[in-house]
């Protein structure tokens, strides 16, 4: 019987830039441009999440089931970080106010995008359902709640939660002494 997750021989397979060890990828992710994405060491990505264009993920990094990242102008996530359910990274949006069309299969002289790196600093956490506009900047230690919507980038070790998000408190640090015993 097979595993739920790809076989290192099998993520050798699938093309990707480069990928460290104890990856486990599920068989029930979807991959687009795999040649474009790295992933560290000790990553876990969850059922029905999508990884496409160029994507680098760190080292201790989880993915939960139905997350997407959408990486055409570029994610990066550094190490210990965490993407609960459904969460969704994105580097590019369209413009949706009438004055140009919509969709990756329309003549990009007729729409307007607007694109930027997203970049996840080391310990940072997405709460479930977490939406990520591009360009945003989530610096070290940065906690979201659930259902936020991060439209700006965020300042190292706070909570944010809502729609916008907003800051509601500090983020401990505790875990940092944590990370240096593995």
């Amino acid at each position: 019987m097979k595993s739920n997750f790809y076989t290192e021989q099998e993520l050798s397979e699938l093309g990707l830039k480069s990928f460290g060890k104890n990856v486990l990828i599920s068989r029930k992710c979807s991959i687009y441009g795999a040649q474009n994405i790295s992933i560290g060491s000790n990553v876990r990505i969850d059922d029905f999440c999508i990884l496409s264009g160029n994507v680098t993920i760190g080292n201790y990094v989880h993915i939960a089931a139905y997350s997407a990242l959408y990486g055409q102008y570029g994610i990066e996530i550094e190490d210990f970080c965490g993407i609960s359910a459904r969460g969704t990274l994105y580097s590019a949006i369209d413009d949706f106010s009438g004055k140009y069309l919509i969709s990756p299969m329309v003549p990009k002289e007729f729409t307007n995008l607007t694109t930027g790196k997203v970049i996840l600093r080391k310990y940072t956490q997405l709460g479930y359902n977490t939406v990520v506009f591009p360009g945003c900047v989530l610096n070290e230690g940065v906690a979201t709640g659930a259902m936020s919507l991060i439209k700006n980038d965020i300042p190292a070790w706070k909570i944010v939660a809502g729609i916008p998000a907003k800051i509601i408190k500090d983020r401990k640090k505790d875990l940092l002494e944590l990370s240096k015993n593995i």
